[in-house]
């Protein structure tokens, strides 16, 4: 995510914050560094490492280790890095690894680890006692000896206290200067850009000034704070206009954002189907071609961004074309409802498993950003068609028709839920540019 766009125009000119993990072999009370990795970031396997350290610190197998009836070394997986490596690496018992791989609920769990993972040792010389993994923020698979020497799997719980808390600010360099000085971890900060994703392009239409306002779960582990959980009502203000989100899970278990008016704030179609770095060409029916120099109608809008880039569906739809055409190179295209066609070149590949006939969903990733057919450079080429007639997509995407309004007969129950949610946005006081504030409510 830090080499996106859209992350980069959120940063500003704030620099990217590498997090270093230090991994250390602790015996007796002496720290010895193992292994570590840079640039993470706040993400759920971030806050399934906050979360572990503060299960860790009281474990019955770390209080043995302190007492010096044993070794706890923690290890962060790296690339290439499988079980059999690591047990080696630490000369661990060959003969406990395939015990514990009888255990079927340990093999699932194990048999598949990825780089950054955390694994934390037990031992006695060359003995394993116990093997732990953060599977969530507030979940540890433990494999444990017993007694006879074999090897059980459980998965121990600490319950999270979820504290409603707010925070505001007012943007003088960026979203992410503004919002890390309120307290809001990255993902949060994202997460505010996607429930406003329909009425606000965070690429282009930022303005010094601009405020926002949230109120979400902060996530709670013995009176420790472990990660931030999902944004409860928010408010935006851009150039002047204030949008507001309230999150409501309807009857159904689905979760959306809505107005406090009971209107969906997602629309039929995004803003844009990618982020991007700039506009490099806007819909022009007199427009020179620059390979061609000719005078050739643009019908649609250049996006320019990195090769790789992932384009999203900008609505749901069917993929009506797939395939290499012509000057666009590339293509895809996706037949929506109401005569609508959305059109994507000069892909540098598709998504894998995106055929011809198949069903997507708004914002589902169809393909990336390249230069293949008649491209000067790597961008996309969007087209919106209504009805065959080829419009600018940019006009039409602002005025897309909204989704499903909250159902009346959800509407007082809905109401009854927002009340409180915004009056703490509300009570969140104005701030000049630059500041802050943040509350628990």
């Amino acid at each position: 995510m830090a080499t996106d766009p859209l992350f980069r125009k959120l940063h500003g000119l704030v620099p990217l914050r590498g997090l270093q993990l230090l991994c250390c072999a602790i015996v007796a009370g002496v720290a010895l560094h193992v292994s570590s990795r840079l640039g993470a970031q706040a993400d759920p396997a971030q806050l399934a490492l906050d979360g572990f350290d503060a299960q860790l610190a009281n474990d019955p197998a770390r209080q043995a280790a302190d007492d010096g009836l044993a070794q706890a070394v923690q290890i962060v997986v790296q690339r290439n890095d499988t079980l059999d490596r690591i047990f080696r690496r630490l000369q661990l018992s060959l003969a406990d690894l395939a015990s514990i791989r009888a255990v079927e609920a340990a093999r699932e769990a194990l048999d598949r680890i990825h780089p950054g993972d955390l694994l934390t040792f037990f031992r006695r010389g060359d003995q394993l006692v116990d093997l732990q993994r953060p599977l969530s923020i507030n979940q540890t698979l433990h494999i444990r000896r017993d007694a006879a020497d074999s090897f059980t799997a459980s998965v121990e719980q600490v319950p999270l206290v979820h504290r409603t808390v707010t925070a505001g600010g007012s943007i003088d360099s960026s979203l992410f200067a503004a919002g890390s000085a309120a307290g809001l971890r990255d993902a949060t900060i994202m997460q505010l850009a996607d429930v406003f994703r329909w009425d606000v392009d965070f690429v282009l239409d930022l303005r010094a000034g601009d405020s926002f306002k949230v109120v979400y779960e902060q996530l709670e582990q013995d009176g420790r704070i472990v990660g931030q959980g999902d944004i409860l009502a928010a408010e935006f203000v851009n150039d002047g206009r204030r949008y507001r989100a309230v999150r409501y899970v309807n009857a159904n278990g689905e979760t959306d954002y809505y107005t406090p008016g009971g209107e969906a704030l997602r629309k039929a179609f995004l803003k844009a189907p990618l982020e991007f770095s700039r506009i490099s060409s806007v819909f022009n029916p007199n427009r020179m071609h620059p390979i061609l120099n000719t005078i050739r109608a643009h019908r649609g809008v250049d996006y320019a961004a990195p090769s790789g880039t992932p384009i999203r569906a900008a609505g749901a739809g069917r993929v009506q074309f797939r395939g290499v055409k012509g000057g666009f190179g590339n293509m895809v295209e996706l037949a929506h409802a109401g005569g609508i066609v959305t059109r994507y070149g000069h892909m540098s590949r598709f998504a894998a498993g995106l055929a011809a006939g198949q069903r997507v969903a708004q914002g589902q990733v169809i393909g990336y950003v390249g230069m293949t057919g008649l491209a000067t450079g790597p961008h996309l080429h969007f087209e919106y068609i209504d009805h065959g007639v080829s419009v600018d997509p940019q006009k039409a995407m602002r005025a897309a028709r909204p989704g499903t309004a909250v159902p009346a007969a959800e509407r007082a129950r809905f109401d009854t839920l927002a009340a409180p949610l915004l009056a703490a946005l509300d009570s969140i006081a104005g701030r000049p540019a630059g500041a802050s504030a943040r509350a628990a409510l």
